[in-house]
């Protein structure tokens, strides 16, 4: 209920409480205005009756009563006037002449006269006796009342009793509504702006419990505010390093934007974070993110800022601009968190991937500024990782580059505009025994280098719908060629990036085409590369042992180019290893010769099958079959062929001499 509804209510209980009382107390004013009235009537009419007896039993002359009555009537200004009769004969009148014998409406019991009796009778009549002749008479003594003046008398009793109504009225409404606005509409309406926070604390608030609500308000508004500075202090800081946030880190910037200051954003991104964190778990992973936002916190100035927006994601806020400096901060940056730490008896080793946009040169609001930080910080991964890029318009234009082959990476994925090409595998008598099965995309009729768009599948992610196609076609092809007696014979290596290899459902995707497919098993082998030992090495392990018992033979591509070890080739099961074409190139050479023989020995040792990759020329076949390679590749037998090209090369060349 609102207050003034409440003393709206409070006042008409008043004004009712009141109207009662005022009106009982009228009705007995009204009461006893009358009774002294009738009073006075009673006693007139008995004075009159026993003087008129008296009169009339020593006079037989009526008319010596008259001036008893008239006297009565002078005194008396409420009586009209007297009416002496004998039945319904006038006898005579004092007062009013035309006064008559009524012959209705008439009060006889003058002890029972009421107020309506005094306005509504028109006359009280009492007997008067007296002794004639030794015999008793009676004769009529009327009294008649003046009824206006009755009246008015009332009326006037009634006005005043209104007058003095509602000035109590109004005493009682004025006081109480000022005490009512004074002491409790006032503080109450002053207690509310200083609840909604639009005045301040109210300090002189007469009633107690009042006083009692705005201490307790005061109160949980301190604590309130407390509430409220935490809030504002957690949703600026990151809960993890207890560094500033991205939201305190766009303040910032804004900031020094309107002051025009110019400023570095150095966007950091550590390497291989991920791994650590599969690997060691999120616990270690979050250590490690501790450790290093200690490292940075000694590495910026007073005046600079270090925020945290991701899982192992920083920003910093540098004022060091000048080339030199910046290039010399960066540096100190990199060799910084390049190190090995020990988190919870773990040697971990890390480095980081910077990216650096200069205000205003590269960006005039924080959003640009982030964005192409960000994009200079993953041009340092491609760059090899354990580097800083400074944005610039060279970088800007190969990111515009790759967001253009995503797009129609994007519509070439819903357009099906992807096939696979077939390079054939040959044995040492020149037999086909098998391939490998090569993605190409067809765009307007032109084949568009793998090298252009195999990067940026990986980088966006789009790599793992297009391997799924891959190795859903291959394992179409080895279900198709069952059926064809040459064909069945061969082989088919389908290539899997590390990138694929880090999803979750990798082996799930596999397991769910191998089952509606259904294809010979022993038949498909998976290509990989050294660097899926680099990114996990567990992991790595773990999905190889899956594959193999699934039935998939491993191909380890590129060999010798990496960072591949005789220890790594003994820890993992690979079944075929694949020397690499910069080998190849160098096999005519008394020093690649020795560095090929090498490779070969230590596979045949290790039981492994070996393909030398990049045959081009007849001498190099001799010398790679003379030195021990059990299978070949390369143009000197066939480029990468089309389906049917690659079926029809197969059957020709296995079915005739060569």
């Amino acid at each position: 209920m609102r207050i003034k509804t409440f003393i709206f209510l409070l006042n008409l209980g008043i004004v009712g409480l009141l109207s009662a009382f005022i009106f009982f107390i009228y009705t007995q004013q009204q009461q006893k205005t009358a009774r002294i009235i009738i009073d006075n009537i009673k006693k007139d009419l008995q004075d009159s009756s026993y003087l008129a007896s008296k009169i009339l039993n020593k006079s037989s002359d009526v008319y010596f009563l008259r001036p008893v009555l008239d006297r009565k009537v002078a005194k008396n200004y409420l009586i009209r006037g007297f009416l002496l009769a004998d039945g319904n004969k006038k006898l005579f009148v004092s007062g009013d002449v035309d006064l008559k014998v009524p012959k209705s409406n008439v009060k006889k019991d003058i002890n029972d006269i009421t107020l309506k009796d005094l306005l509504e009778k028109e006359a009280f009549v009492i007997p008067i006796e007296f002794y004639r002749q030794n015999r008793v008479e009676i004769y009529d003594l009327y009294v008649f009342l003046d009824k206006e003046k009755l009246k008015k008398m009332f009326v006037n009793l009634k006005i005043k009793y209104l007058i003095f109504y509602f000035m109590i009225i109004g005493a009682i409404f004025f006081t109480l509504n000022y005490m009512v606005q004074y002491y409790l509409i006032n503080p109450l309406l002053r207690l509310k702006l200083y609840a909604q926070k639009k005045e301040i604390e109210p300090k002189f608030i007469p009633i107690k419990e009042i006083e009692d609500i705005r201490d307790a308000l005061k109160e949980s508004f301190e604590k309130l505010d407390r509430i409220i500075d935490n809030l504002y202090k957690s949703s600026i800081t990151d809960f993890l390093t207890g560094l500033g946030n991205k939201k305190l880190l766009l303040k910032e910037v804004e900031k020094r934007i309107k002051k025009e200051e110019k400023f570095c954003l150095v966007f950091l991104d550590l390497d291989n974070f991920k791994e650590i964190n599969d690997f060691y778990g999120h616990s270690v992973g979050d250590a490690l993110i501790i450790e290093v936002a200690n490292e940075l916190k000694k590495f910026i100035h007073s005046d600079e800022l270090i925020t945290r927006i991701g899982g192992d994601e920083f920003v910093l806020l540098l004022n060091d601009c000048d080339t030199l400096k910046l290039n010399k901060r960066l540096n100190e940056l990199l060799k910084l968190l390049n190190k090995k730490w020990i988190i919870r008896n773990y040697e971990l080793s890390t480095s980081a991937s910077v990216g650096v946009a200069i205000f205003p040169h590269d960006g005039k609001s924080f959003d640009e500024l982030l964005k192409n930080a960000d994009i200079a910080m993953y041009e340092a991964k491609h760059r090899g990782r354990n580097k800083y890029v400074i944005f610039n318009t060279d970088v800007k234009e190969k990111i515009s580059k790759e967001y253009t082959i995503k797009t129609m990476l994007q519509k070439a994925i819903e357009n099906g505009e992807f096939e696979l090409f077939y390079q054939p595998k040959l044995d040492r008598n020149k037999r086909v025994v098998g391939c490998e099965a090569l993605i190409r995309w067809i765009r307007n009729g032109k084949v568009v280098p793998p090298g252009e768009f195999i990067p940026v599948a990986e980088k966006s992610g789009l790599i793992y719908e297009i391997g799924k196609w891959v190795i859903e076609e291959s394992a179409k092809r080895v279900k198709e060629w069952e059926s064809d007696d040459i064909l069945k014979e061969i082989s088919l290596a389908f290539n899997v990036s590390v990138v694929q290899m880090r999803r979750e459902g990798f082996l799930n995707d596999i397991r769910e085409i191998i089952k509606n497919i259904n294809p010979n098993i022993s038949k498909l082998e998976v290509e990989i590369t050294e660097s899926v030992f680099i990114e996990n090495k567990q992991r790595a392990l773990h999905l190889l042992e899956l594959l193999k018992r699934m039935g998939f033979k491993i191909n380890l591509d590129d060999f010798g180019t990496g960072y591949s070890s005789i220890s790594v080739l003994k820890e993992f099961k690979i079944d075929v290893l694949k020397i690499d074409k910069s080998f190849v190139d160098e096999v005519l050479s008394k020093e690649g010769r020795v560095y090929v023989k090498t490779i070969i020995d230590m596979s045949k040792n290790l039981n492994l099958l070996t393909v030398a990759e990049g045959v081009e020329y007849q001498e190099q076949f001799e010398v790679l079959k003379e030195l021990g390679v059990d299978y070949f590749q390369g143009y000197l037998f066939a480029k990468p062929l089309r389906k049917e090209e690659f079926e029809e090369f197969v059957k020709k060349l296995n079915t005739s001499d060569f």
